[in-house]
């Protein structure tokens, strides 16, 4: 009789265990609609006040319309804005999503609710109501809404940071693509997946002292006796060569016992580019594209470079003259620092840098990179370095061509030639196929000095293969966060 009821209670044991999960996310996300529909009727009250009260332009017949139409009009807006957000599926919880990701995704149900809101204006008789009232309140609530979500989410991270409504996380392979995996999770605890550990498999399979001891775990028979005995929530298999038809075992049995399924493909080791998903006949192809750096989009990219070098421009100028003087003063020696560096195509070119080291720093042929407590760093190069202002002139670099605002951080030639990196790391030469950056996708993701050539390859390719015009935007409003925050420039 134990032995029936056995299955009856594991069911009822991963059903708790989700019931708890959606308790503990429940609510932020019930935070979320009422600071939506807080924000949209304190931005409709401020339109209201702006158009009438401060803006100053004229009011046909010198008559302020009534503020209880408008002000019964507030719910309404306010229930729009909600019911058009749960309908494109914002308020769905999504771990590991960035600020900036939350904001652009959010770009569509605002379009959305607007042509709503403006159908529903025109389609009422009842009371006219000012065009230009709708303008200024849609402003004020985009204003209030990104504070609040700001707010929410510095809220949601505190949380996720004490391990309440984040998903404990089971990594399962070995290689690179698992070991990036890993120490992604575990250094952005603020993305709500906290690391159990890893199942390692394949010849690399071995007790280690970054893995706990799930390491020894027998995979063939107890994965899903370590799902359970763990209370995993989600299960990321990075299986590199693995047949389907284990994954799909693993899958299953992770599944069974209650977990989510993440599954990283093993063409990502072969192939970052960005998949496309087509149906033929009822049956789903999967096609890669190559890099859409090509044509038109290279016009397009040099054109936002420009535009973008030029209005950076203004603030940087008297910012690069104040740390240049703060240089010469500080040390003997040029305030600007020029060194050869790989550019598109391999082509050399020379990047110019506010100098952040002492004189003739290179002259030691060991020395090649900047490394912790690097004693060749200037007082004033430290804190140019800390927050990334040497890399400030670069900007001369983007307006002559040689660089993008966006794209792979360029490697000195020294370093390269040195290290052999043509040789030794896979597909390296591919991240030259588009011009180097002064920020990328590797550094907002905090994959700088320290970090492995292998690592940013990796992000480098990513970047390559999936450009959009939309990528570099999120990577350009990502970089000053990082620049705050980022733990590995020195």
């Amino acid at each position: 009789m134990a032995a029936d009821s056995e299955p009856l209670l594991r069911s009822l044991e991963v059903a708790g265990a989700a019931r708890h999960r959606l308790r503990q996310r429940l609510p932020v996300v019930i935070l979320r609609v009422i600071g939506d529909a807080l924000a949209v009727a304190g931005g409709a009250l401020l339109g209201y006040q702006y158009r009438f009260y401060v803006s100053g332009v004229p009011i046909p017949g010198n008559h302020i319309p009534s503020f209880n139409a408008y002000l019964l009009a507030v719910p309404v807006v306010a229930a729009l804005w909600v019911l058009t957000f749960a309908f494109t599926g914002r308020y769905r919880l999504s771990l590991g999503q960035t600020f900036v990701d939350e904001i652009m995704g959010s770009a569509g149900s605002v379009a959305l609710f607007v042509v709503v809101a403006l159908a529903f204006e025109g389609l009422y008789r009842g009371f006219p109501y000012s065009r230009l009232v709708l303008a200024d309140a849609a402003i004020a609530a985009l204003v209030l809404f990104f504070v609040e979500r700001a707010l929410i989410r510095l809220l949601q991270s505190s949380l996720l940071r004490s391990g309440v409504g984040g998903s404990r996380v089971l990594v399962v392979g070995s290689g690179l693509v698992a070991d990036l995996l890993l120490g992604r999770l575990r250094m952005f605890p603020e993305y709500g997946y906290q690391v159990v550990g890893r199942v390692r498999v394949g010849p690399e399979a071995r007790p280690s002292a970054v893995d706990p001891v799930l390491a020894e775990y027998p995979l063939d028979t107890g994965l899903a006796r370590l799902v359970e005995r763990e209370r995993v929530d989600t299960v990321v298999l990075a299986l590199s060569g693995a047949a389907h038809e284990e994954v799909l075992r693993l899958a299953a049995d992770c599944l069974g016992a209650g977990a989510e399924v993440k599954i990283v493909p093993d063409v990502l080791e072969i192939m970052t580019s960005g998949a496309s998903t087509e149906e033929v006949a009822g049956l789903p192809l999967v096609g890669l594209q190559p890099s859409r750096l090509v044509g038109f989009n290279l016009v397009l990219k040099r054109a936002f470079d420009l535009v973008g070098t030029l209005l950076l421009a203004v603030p940087a100028l008297p910012l690069v003259a104040v740390c240049a003087v703060a240089v010469s003063v500080t040390s003997p020696g040029a305030p600007f620092f020029r060194q050869e560096r790989l550019g598109r195509d391999g082509r050399i070119f020379r990047i110019c840098k506010l100098r952040s080291m002492v004189k003739d720093a290179e002259s030691d042929a060991a020395s090649i990179t900047t490394t912790l407590g690097d004693i060749r760093r200037t007082p004033v190069g430290r804190f140019l370095r800390r927050f990334s202002l040497d890399e400030l002139p670069q900007l001369w670099n983007v307006l002559m061509g040689e660089m993008s605002l966006v794209g792979p951080r360029p490697l000195s030639v020294r370093e390269t030639q040195m290290r052999a990196f043509d040789r030794t790391v896979p597909r390296y030469r591919e991240r030259l196929r588009v011009a180097p950056g002064c920020s990328g996708w590797a550094q907002v993701n905090d994959l700088r000095q320290d970090s492995s050539i292998e690592e940013r390859v990796f992000y480098d390719l990513y970047y390559v293969e999936n450009w959009s015009l939309a990528f570099d935007i999120k990577i350009l409003l990502l970089t000053p966060w990082r620049l705050l925050f980022h733990r590995h420039a020195y």
